[in-house]
């Protein structure tokens, strides 16, 4: 899921290392990569019972004053739960019930991650420097 700011004049910097804590304070690994005008932060949770094919990763692009966070989670989920449902009479159930549950709980992070960036979004407004306030 992607969202989208304009005129709020942000510390970018300051945003991902709040993102960055955020998921540390939940549990997750995370290695973050930075290059011009993108920061993107790769992570992995410490305790899973289903792995994922790719990582979770949230890409924050953008000026201070334009820019987007992109969260690719809960829908890293639909290729296991396909391959749960497809062979659900072949034993399948199992592994259906646990990439469900892993959506499920994907999902309530999403809409944790949300509210907090746009809390955080709000706190940093306008503490980015080198632009007009």
């Amino acid at each position: 899921m992607q969202r989208r700011w304009t005129g709020q004049n942000v510390d970018l910097n300051s945003l991902s290392d709040g993102v960055e804590d955020f998921f540390k304070s939940r549990q997750f690994v995370t290695k973050k990569s930075e290059s011009a005008g993108e920061r993107m932060i790769l992570l992995q949770p410490k305790y899973s019972t289903v792995k994922l094919q790719e990582q979770i990763s949230v890409r924050i692009a953008g000026d201070p004053d334009n820019f987007f966070i992109d969260l690719r989670a809960s829908e890293l989920t639909t290729r296991p739960v396909r391959m749960g449902m497809l062979t659900k009479s072949l034993g399948g159930g199992y592994y259906l019930l646990r990439s469900l549950k892993l959506r499920e709980e994907l999902e309530k992070l999403e809409k944790e991650f949300w509210i907090f960036v746009e809390n955080k979004v709000a706190q940093l407004a306008r503490s980015a420097k080198g632009l007009p306030k």
